[in-house]
């Protein structure tokens, strides 16, 4: 088993290493990859001190659910089931703006945006308070690499089979931007980004896969409503 999982994080590590090498100093390149090997304890996930200013209670029969009408052309859109998940809310009212959660998201109606933008995916991997210290100048990528990508907007990357999934699956509209770099989580190597969690298991396909980040935010709201 131990000789199996080593074998698998080596298989990712050394491709993640192909698509990096052209962008990092061997040196930087050491401090990044002892980074992802031992970062994982700084990704616990907790709200501190975050006022939450509703309550929900979340059955565990969702079989009456529905995806409210106002969200229903962007959840066809943009993956239905298989992204988003199934609805595990109705409509409910959050600093004033009307949200659906799902199992992989929450769906925020904002009527001041442009039609275009009144649908968008709340960001709940920085809710969840996930986002990392930007990457230092020294690590950032070309910006003729074909194998990663530098979001400015929130200084991280993303890389390999992260990047593909990314931009085969709606890109920043669907997850957001990255607020890590990768990172082993319980033995998996993971990503954050403000819209979701990726996790990479390398025998799917695709090799990669979301948390329920809605179902996991609204258990912590009700962890922390209990205290």
């Amino acid at each position: 088993m131990l000789r199996h999982k080593l074998e698998t994080y080596g298989q990712y590590l050394f491709r993640y290493i192909d698509c990096i090498l052209d962008r990092v100093p061997i040196v930087g390149f050491t401090l990044f990859l002892c980074g992802i090997l031992f970062s994982a304890p700084a990704c616990t996930t907790h709200l501190g001190e975050t006022e939450i200013s509703y309550e929900a209670d979340v059955s565990s029969d969702n079989s009456q659910l529905h995806v409210e009408e106002a969200f229903r052309r962007f959840y066809e859109t943009y993956g239905g089931i298989e992204s988003l998940g199934n609805p595990i809310t109705s409509i409910m009212i959050v600093d004033g703006w009307r949200v659906q959660y799902f199992e992989m998201a929450r769906l925020e109606y904002h009527p001041e945006n442009d039609p275009a933008y009144r649908v968008t995916v709340g960001w709940l991997g920085d809710i969840l308070q996930r986002r990392r210290p930007p990457l230092p100048p020294s690590s950032l990528p070309p910006s003729t690499s074909s194998h990663s990508r530098y979001f400015a907007e929130t200084g991280h990357t993303l890389s390999g089979d992260f990047l593909d999934y990314f931009d085969a699956h709606g890109g920043s509209v669907r997850f957001g931007k990255p607020i890590s770099e990768p990172f082993l989580l319980n033995g998996q190597l993971t990503q954050d980004l403000q819209s979701a969690r990726f996790f990479w298991t390398p025998n799917l396909d695709p090799p990669i896969s979301l948390e329920n980040i809605g179902l996991t935010h609204l258990e912590t709201i009700g962890q922390n409503n209990k205290k």
